[in-house]
């Protein structure tokens, strides 16, 4: 028997009706837990689900660990290998009561009841109770509304229906003699009998779970909490002597294995309601602290799991599940593989094979409800991202007023479009809502935040710090979607390496800079040692370019162009004879290096030039003879231009001047010896230095040729390389010429006796 049925609030509104709105002191069951305790509405008498531990009013397919407790079931059971329902075995509380159901005007005990036990689909045996269990422990009986068997029969104690494939027994309160007339008993103490009465509350359930759905509401006592922190334990701060609501979602369990309490826990004055919503699937965490000494479960009596959706439902967990669970519209299927302790409502069950156990701890508060007309309103997150980051926050955070009073703490919403809520809000009340400002996220900018509002019409916020505010109206269904833009920026970086050759370098070099074409101010000045300037964050995608401003010149060497590098950018077209490139769009940042190389200044390679005086011709003896000379390019002296002097047949050298200076020599026009003929060779007495011996590679020739000025016209004397022989012979010449005059003499002296 599959059940489908819808929400109705119109049902949850009859319950309530007669309802007054309930302060704490009612809606927990004060004082000591009394053992037929289970979920109701606050100040209306009644269990509708009659004590059973395990209420199913539809089908239920039973397999894995045994369920310590009762079962009632109103459509088909089924069961697969051995499945026991029993009293306890030592896990579970042994004192609660079982519940009865009215057989011929008698309320007997019920273990297990079903509409029909399906025989044909089953596999192994239901085994109902336990021989093994202390005989101080109430037995109960095993009633069916249909009769699906064809043999019964009776082995001691126990008594057996089967069809031939699968069997069922009970060890019941009161077990048959062998000399009873089995049939009679069977149909007396089996059935069929009217079992109607097990599911008879499902409407009531119905309603319990719509008025879950519609808490807080306008009941005092009743508080709003919210999951903190992150897998695998989360956090939960309930409010000391409330009833505390926590709506959760199947994400917000996500990697969640475990609950910390950090104040209060459940307990007789503090009540946990737990709304799942928003999805089908839910991995239900443990809770800390709830036995972990191995005693009974502390918190599971004050602890209710509540869904009000139709259609599938899977609940799994890692651990015990503490708490009742009630989900009264679902096709639940339990994958649990530790035991659920307390108890469990659904439309339909499945207990797969490998689940854990089901004990018994039935639901000790109670579900307050009220006529107040409401309205739900639901808030999630939408992140726009316009770039790429290294990290994004996962949440945010949003402050909100109710009627103009500021509650705490803020709602922490995801990013990722999980839902906040519904939360069931008294119509009328304002709503005002604020977000905080979001995590920094490097290389991105927050844009302000969008409110979109669907299911009411907002108003002007009044509070300070509220963005966007609205008025509950009944039954509105609201939704709050709050939009982020994350918008990168263009980042980068500049660093500087210097080879400064030794010669020493300034502590840090400037730049002038444009973004776009337009010069930044002020200038970015990076150290020389390699410390990185920045990120500094411009505009996504902009064109950056950088001119570095050279510094001065160190002695002995000079600065060389500057090379750039980027990593994360894109070189660009330079505008202004600099370097040039585009940067991203978010968190990544564009590295620009900048090497600067001092050349040390290289010594040239030096030469001269030499003058060899020539002189011809007659010439005082040891005539030095002078002259001047200019060059292109200062010599080592530092002096561009001088003078020269050399004896006749002498080489001078002046040197010290960088290969390829131009040097010009020139004769004084007043010499020794008298008048004279100058010639230079090479012509203008011009050379270029050259490397080598400036007598051979930079050789200026000054030749001197003097006038003859003998009587007999005989060649004067010549100086220079090639004058000695002419030498030789004007000694000899002297020597006649001195020995003629001699004779000459001796006759002129002798002439007037010869005349005689």
């Amino acid at each position: 028997m599959h059940l489908t049925r819808r929400r109705s609030r119109a049902t949850a509104a009859l319950v309530a009706s007669a309802l007054a709105v309930p302060a704490l002191a009612t809606a927990l069951t004060v004082g000591t837990p009394t053992p037929a305790a289970a979920i109701s509405f606050c100040g209306v008498p009644g269990d509708p689900t009659q004590g059973f531990t395990v209420l199913v009013e539809g089908d239920a397919s039973m397999a894995g660990s045994e369920i310590e407790g009762t079962l009632g079931v109103g459509g088909s059971l089924s069961w697969a290998s051995t499945f026991d329902v029993r009293h306890s075995t030592g896990l579970t509380p042994p004192d609660y009561d079982l519940p009865t159901l009215d057989v011929g005007g008698t309320d007997l005990p019920v273990r297990v009841s079903a509409g029909a036990y399906d025989l044909a689909v089953s596999q192994g045996i239901l085994q109902v109770g336990s021989a093994a269990d202390d005989p101080a422990w109430p037995r109960g009986e095993m009633f069916a509304g249909a009769q699906t068997w064809t043999t019964f029969t009776l082995q001691g104690q126990e008594v057996f229906i089967a069809d031939g494939t699968s069997q069922a027994r009970v060890v019941p309160p009161n077990p048959p003699a062998p000399a009873d007339d089995l049939a009679a008993w069977v149909a007396a103490n089996i059935g069929p009998v009217d079992v109607t009465p097990v599911t008879s509350g499902f409407p009531t359930l119905d309603a319990m779970a719509d008025a879950v759905a519609d808490l807080p509401g306008a009941n005092t006592g009743v508080s709003a909490v919210t999951l903190t922190g992150n897998a695998p334990e989360k956090q939960l701060e309930l409010v000391d002597g409330d009833l505390n609501v926590l709506s959760v979602t199947p994400e917000q369990f996500d990697g969640v294995t475990a609950l910390n309490f950090t104040g209060a826990v459940p307990s007789s004055t503090t009540g946990l309601i737990v709304r799942m919503s928003g999805g089908t699937e839910f991995s239900i965490p443990r809770f800390n602290g709830a036995n972990d000494s191995g005693t009974n479960n502390l918190f599971a009596p004050w602890v209710l799991w509540s869904y009000d959706e139709t259609g599938p439902l899977t609940i799994s967990s890692q651990d015990r599940i503490t708490g009742t669970i009630l989900a009264p519209r679902a096709d639940l299927t339990l994958e649990n593989s530790s035991p659920v302790e307390g108890q469990v409502i659904a439309a339909t069950l499945t207990k797969a094979g490998g689940s854990g156990e089901i004990h018994h701890y039935a639901f000790e508060g109670c579900v307050p409800d009220d006529a107040t007309t409401v309205g739900t309103v639901q808030l999630s997150k939408t992140l726009v991202v316009d770039g790429t980051f290294d990290a994004l926050p996962h949440n945010v955070f949003v402050q909100y007023w109710v009627d103009g009073v500021r509650q705490l703490p803020d709602l922490s919403v995801e990013t990722d479009g999980t839902v906040l809520g519904p939360a069931t809000v008294p119509s009328g009340t304002v709503v005002e809502l604020g977000e905080a400002t979001p995590a920094t996220v490097p290389g991105g900018v927050w844009q302000t935040p969008v409110w979109t509002v669907t299911g009411t019409t907002t108003i002007a916020p009044t509070q300070p710090g509220a963005q966007v505010a609205f008025v509950v109206d009944e039954d509105a269904e609201i939704a709050v979607t709050l939009t982020d833009t994350l918008v990168g920026q263009g980042r980068f970086s500049v660093a500087k390496s210097v080879d400064d050759a030794g010669l020493g370098a300034p502590a840090s070099f400037t730049f002038q800079w444009w973004v776009d074409d337009v010069q930044q101010s002020p200038d970015l000045v990076v150290a020389s040692d390699g410390t990185v300037l920045g990120p500094v964050d411009v505009a996504p995608d902009s064109v950056v370019e950088l001119v570095e401003v050279l510094p001065a010149d160190p002695v002995g060497g000079t600065w060389t162009a500057p090379t750039f590098a980027v990593t994360g950018g894109t070189t660009a077209t330079p505008e202004h004879g600099g370097f040039a490139f585009t940067v991203g769009r978010g968190s990544a940042v564009s590295a620009v290096q900048v090497t600067n190389v001092v050349e040390p200044d290289v010594a040239p390679v030096l030469g001269g030039f030499a003058v060899r005086k020539v002189v011809t011709g007659a010439a005082p003896a040891g005539a030095v003879f002078t002259g001047t000379w200019s060059c292109s390019a200062p010599g080592a002296s530092g002096a561009s231009s001088g003078a020269w002097s050399v004896a006749g047949g002498g080489t001078v050298v002046v040197d010290g001047f960088p290969v390829g200076t131009i040097c010009t020599v020139a004769e004084d026009a007043d010499q020794p010896g008298g008048a004279f003929t100058s010639t230079l060779s090479p012509a203008g007495g011009r050379v270029v230095v050259a490397a080598g011996d400036p007598a051979v590679v930079g050789l200026v020739t000054a030749t001197n040729s003097y006038a003859d000025t003998s009587d007999d016209g005989a060649e004067l004397a010549a100086t220079g390389a090639d004058g000695v022989d002419g030498t030789a012979r004007a000694a000899a010449l002297a020597l006649l010429l001195g020995a003629a005059l001699t004779v000459a003499a001796q006759r002129a002296r002798r002439p007037a006796l010869q005349r005689d």
